[in-house]
């Protein structure tokens, strides 16, 4: 462990927490932001006729609400962000992850000071800074830092990845980890990463799950899309050969052939849901509700050029 120019203090028992004010302000800022425009989107599609450009005004808002939940999700993270020093373990907390790293697995410990400056892939914004970057004489690291200068940071190299942290006192910090490691080894003990609430259910780790979901939920959205862009041009009155009725053709308002859309998005809601709590469970089964789906999700796609066409 390089030495620090910081003074030398003791370190509390608890958590440590680095300077977080910047990044929580500007990540709430933009979280207000999106929320804000989702409100205004939302009520002039509301007033608006049944067009295509009304689905994209609601399409425009679910994008803005789903920034919005992330920005402050990951602003909450950030003002959650601490390391714990304990006698077997660095742990480190972000939001819903929590990741422990043994003691004896820790190296050495380098301050960021005499280390080129690496480009965080991740969020990377003034004063939040989580991700990962290739960084020289480290390798490859692992950031839960709010550093505003090098001189914040402190790489945390293990036998495995390093951690790129934000400590001010690096003297005290590197003394601590020290003191627990001399106490007796723990050398052998697995690094841990938990996470808790939503963010414990395994479809974020599932690239295929994610792709399945997805996609179903781009099913809809083709629905959607295609009956309010078909809707303008149909008379106030249609046939209505959709559902059959036993061959007989029934006459009623076109509004509704809005139906399609509703049951589209009803069930996309419902299935992204329920396969996510399957697949919580049981990875094959989660993946055939969202494949299944999507192929409900065709069905009704068909059922709407079928019935717009006959009205």
């Amino acid at each position: 462990m390089h030495a620090s120019t910081h003074p030398r203090n003791q370190l509390s028992t608890g958590a440590i927490q680095p300077p977080r004010a910047l990044g929580v302000i500007i990540g709430g800022v933009i979280s207000a932001w999106a929320f804000g425009m989702a409100v205004g989107v939302a009520v002039a599609a509301a007033g608006g006729q049944v067009e295509f450009k009304t689905f994209l005004a609601w399409v425009v808002c679910g994008i803005l609400l789903v920034v919005g939940m992330l920005f402050a999700y990951w602003s909450w993270a950030l003002f959650t962000l601490s390391y714990t020093i304990g006698r077997e373990h660095l742990t480190i907390r972000w939001g819903l992850r929590r990741i422990e790293i043994p003691i004896g697995n820790i190296q050495r410990m380098i301050p960021g000071r005499t280390v080129y400056d690496a480009s965080v892939q991740g969020l990377n914004w003034w004063g939040c800074h989580v991700g990962h970057a290739d960084v020289t004489r480290v390798g490859y690291t692992l950031f839960y830092s709010t550093h505003s200068s090098p001189d914040e940071l402190l790489y945390v190299v293990t036998n495995g990845e390093a951690f790129g942290l934000t400590v001010l006192d690096q003297a005290a910090f590197a003394e601590e980890v020290q003191a627990n490691a001399a106490l007796g080894p723990t050398v052998g003990e697995l690094q841990r990463s938990a996470s808790t609430g939503l963010a414990a259910f395994p479809i974020w780790r599932d690239n295929t799950g994610k792709t399945l979901a997805f996609l179903s939920l781009l099913a809809a959205l083709g629905v959607c899309g295609y009956v309010y862009g078909q809707y303008p041009g149909l008379p106030a009155v249609v046939e209505l050969k959709y559902p059959a009725l036993g061959g007989i053709v029934r006459v009623g308002e076109k509004s509704e052939l809005l139906r399609i859309a509703y049951a589209s998005a009803a069930i996309a809601a419902v299935n992204t849901t329920i396969g996510t709590v399957i697949h919580s469970r049981l990875r094959s089964a989660g993946l055939w509700v969202f494949a299944s789906g999507g192929m409900v999700q065709l069905v009704l796609l068909a059922a709407a050029i079928v019935a717009f066409s006959a009205a």
